[in-house]
């Protein structure tokens, strides 16, 4: 086998664990095998995610996806109306892609996946790199949405009944609040298509990062741990390598088609990550008038056009007119000109701000992170003039002792208001720079020698300015701190004992409300409930039978039924279930002093003890009527499949299912979703795990030979690969694997000679 422009002979050794190892004279061969690896195996997938981050994805996939692909180049997601600037690691882009396309170059036939899609493979480039990161950055967390949401309830029913259900709200968005109440009672729900076009939820992803310094490690050295949530697919989201030259090694995981480690470990540093849940998008309400201008600091501007013709998959095209002002596209035009119905106040719109859409991003903007010597050095190259294309918490430790923890993202800068509703365009001060690397470099060499996130918000107060305004609940940020203030010294054991926790200490702040709540029932079921809840340890365990009440329980979204009951608006029907905002209220937020909730008490009882009961009736449905055989793991099973396993040859592509423990809140996370049980269709899983840690990996620098690391699934991908699933059983029964960087070490399945 040759690769193009490779400037020696070198070898790829994959494991029987699928992991690929490329043994090279030279760095950028290293990633020419990185590139022809994932080209062998992953080459529809990259093929597809390059379409949706190029926003072509009705181009192949169908009409279905229209609107994605619309509100996406109005946000110039793919970067095309900014250019591509040059980097210092394009020749590692160059590299990687010259090895993915020589895997283009040299196929026979048409891949089954292809086929089967009616496409045909293509090569790549450094545009496609670059788009790939950006589109990482933009569908992660869309902020804007709950904004939308906010702004609107606040304004209809005032601001108190949601003041304690926001993280961070200053007295100018108060302020605004009442400034722009007319407009927000009248915003339009419709938007709400484009932040989620082909699903009617939201898709969150999470993941669990920390790390110790040597003077809280057993070793001497430091540790890191972490593990990234993603849905539990086939193929996997990520692509796990380990790249050699000599006096150089890396291992990580990266998306197939792009030579970026999200989380990788070298001799020298090491780094994990987690998804930021970065507020990096404005809503700004416009004030237009009939000419077709819109008011801008005292003077009305010209509405500008963007002309887009979407290619749809079967040869057809769609037209589109993208309106817009400085700040983003106008949300409501771009409904309609979708076909979707949307109002908004008279003289009105509703503009939409991302923060990389007039800012240019290079494909070699991260490539040279495994580069690092120190977690100084891996800040300087996270940030390329100050800009960073991802949204993420990332944390960084090195051989001798550094940690940094950053906050990878581009971002404005906030004054006075937290970001946390619309924003009248309008109005200059609401024009806001960029962060700088300074900025949102957020810990150095901390006292305590640790560093965690978990999606959370990590900085509270403490900011020049908010970033995290809708992060996820914060129970497992606090389980780990929890765990690293509870002892001096760490190993890996007790890293990997971390990372399977199954304590929830979200049901641990919710129960005695909850608790209290069910006491004053005295329906049997309820009673029923409330003892077994009482007894409960919290653990989610799979063999545990109050995870089968709790649960559920939440997943009725009580709270959504109690403020519908309360308040009868229609938007709290609209908004994607799993938008973190609205879905992290427990029962305590709603009984905050002063609040406008406590004098609906009663209802708010009545909803949870009629929601209690709804559940214990269908566990006894489902599970029969003596409670102490309820198990947990016989509602909650895990269970993934390829998308195609109903046509050959993917058939028999899959894992599971098999009963689990956790939560989406514990460490050892698990979510799930399904109709519920007594609920389900024939043969389906109730409450099947499809999201959770897509692998696991702890590193003690003290050993920087060796990687314990475990994936959900498997590194294989394509049609029939037996390396698709085959590490599901090691990762299930919460085991680890050991990745040696010796080439003598290694358990061998199959050799690739590559040469130049």
């Amino acid at each position: 086998m040759k690769v193009t422009g490779a400037d020696a002979s070198f070898e790829i050794v994959w494991e029987k664990s699928g992991i690929p190892h490329v043994y090279a004279t030279t760095i950028a061969d290293a990633y020419r095998g990185m590139g022809y690896a994932a080209g062998r195996e992953r080459l529809w997938q990259i093929h597809q995610s390059t379409a949706y981050a190029n926003c072509e994805a009705a181009a192949l996939l169908g009409e279905r996806f229209v609107a994605q692909d619309a509100i996406q180049r109005a946000c110039n997601v793919a970067g095309r109306q900014t250019g591509l600037p040059d980097s210092e690691g394009d020749w590692i882009v160059d590299a990687y892609l010259q090895g993915l396309n020589t895997v283009v170059d040299e196929l026979d036939e048409i891949p089954p996946e292809f086929a089967h899609a009616g496409s045909t493979p293509r090569r790549f480039t450094r545009a496609d790199v670059a788009a790939r990161y950006r589109f990482t950055s933009w569908f992660q967390h869309k902020t804007w949405t709950e904004k939308m949401a906010l702004g609107r309830l606040m304004a209809t029913h005032g601001i108190e009944y949601f003041r304690n259900h926001t993280l961070h709200f200053t007295a100018d968005d108060e302020a605004l609040i009442h400034e722009l109440s007319t407009p927000l009672k009248q915003l339009s729900t419709t938007p709400y298509a484009l932040a989620y076009p082909d699903a009617s939820e939201a898709v969150l992803s999470g993941s669990n990062n920390w790390a110790v310094t040597g003077a809280r490690s057993i070793s001497g050295k430091p540790i890191l741990a972490t593990d990234p949530h993603q849905p539990h697919t086939i193929p996997h989201t990520f692509f796990c390598i380990h790249l050699h030259a000599p006096g150089w090694d890396v291992f990580g995981a990266a998306f197939p088609g792009v030579p970026y480690f999200m989380m990788g470990v070298t001799g020298d540093v090491a780094w994990g990550l987690t998804t930021g849940f970065v507020d990096c998008y404005d809503l700004y309400l416009e004030r237009l008038n009939e000419d077709g201008e819109y008011l801008s600091d005292e003077t009305w501007q010209p509405i500008t056009d963007q002309k887009e013709t979407i290619q749809i998959k079967g040869g057809q095209t769609r037209d589109i007119n993208i309106r817009r002002t400085h700040h983003g596209p106008l949300l409501e035009d771009l409904c309609r000109e979708l076909g979707l119905a949307a109002d908004s106040a008279p003289g009105f719109g509703t503009s939409l701000y991302w923060s990389l859409t007039d800012v240019p991003t290079s494909a070699g903007a991260l490539a040279r992170l495994p580069l690092a010597k120190t977690a100084e050095e891996f800040g300087d190259l996270l940030f390329e003039d100050n800009i960073c294309p991802l949204v993420n918490n990332i944390i960084c430790v090195d051989k001798d002792n550094g940690l940094r923890r950053f906050i990878a993202t581009t971002i404005q800068a906030r004054v006075g208001t937290s970001g946390s509703v619309p924003l009248p365009g309008w109005q200059p001060q609401y024009e806001f720079p960029l962060a700088t690397a300074t900025d949102l470099t957020v810990q150095i060499d901390p006292e305590d020698g640790f560093a965690l996130t978990a999606n959370n918000d990590t900085m509270g107060e403490t900011g020049a300015f908010y970033i995290h305004n809708f992060p996820a609940n914060s129970a497992r940020a606090d389980r780990i701190r929890e765990h690293l203030t509870q002892q001096e010294q760490f190993d890996t054991t007790d890293f990997k004992r971390m990372q399977l926790d199954l304590t929830d200490l979200r049901a641990k702040n919710l129960l005695p409300d909850l608790l209290e709540v069910l006491s004053s029932s005295k329906d049997p079921k309820v009673e029923q409930a409330h003892d077994i809840l009482a007894e409960w340890d919290v653990i989610a365990d799979k063999d545990a039978a109050a995870p089968c009440l709790l649960y559920p329980f939440l997943d009725r979204l009580w709270a959504r039924q109690f403020m519908r009951r309360v308040l009868n608006d229609p938007i709290l029907k609209a908004i994607p279930i799993a938008t973190p905002g609205l879905s992290r209220f427990d029962i305590g937020h709603f009984l905050t002093k002063d609040s406008p909730w406590q004098a609906h008490r009663e209802v708010l009882r009545a909803t949870i003890c009629e929601t209690m009961a709804s559940v214990v009736e269908q566990l006894e449905a489902t599970l029969g009527s003596d409670a102490s055989k309820w198990k947990w793991g016989d509602l909650h099973q895990i269970h993934f499949t390829h998308r195609l396993s109903k046509h050959p040859p993917w058939a028999g592509m899959s894992a599971g299912p098999d009963p689990i423990g956790g939560s989406p809140t514990t460490l050892g996370m698990a979510m799930h979703m399904g109709p519920g049980p007594g609920r389900a269709k024939q043969g389906e899983i109730p409450c099947r795990v499809y999201h959770g840690p897509a692998f696991r990996l702890i590193f003690d620098l003290a050993d920087p030979e060796h990687v314990e690391f475990v994936m959900a699934g498997g590194n294989g991908g394509g049609a029939g690969s037996e390396f698709a699933s085959n590490q599901y059983p090691t990762w299930l029964n919460g085991e680890y694997l050991t990745i040696s960087f010796r080439r003598d070490e290694l358990d061998e399945h199959t050799i690739w000679q590559l040469e130049p």
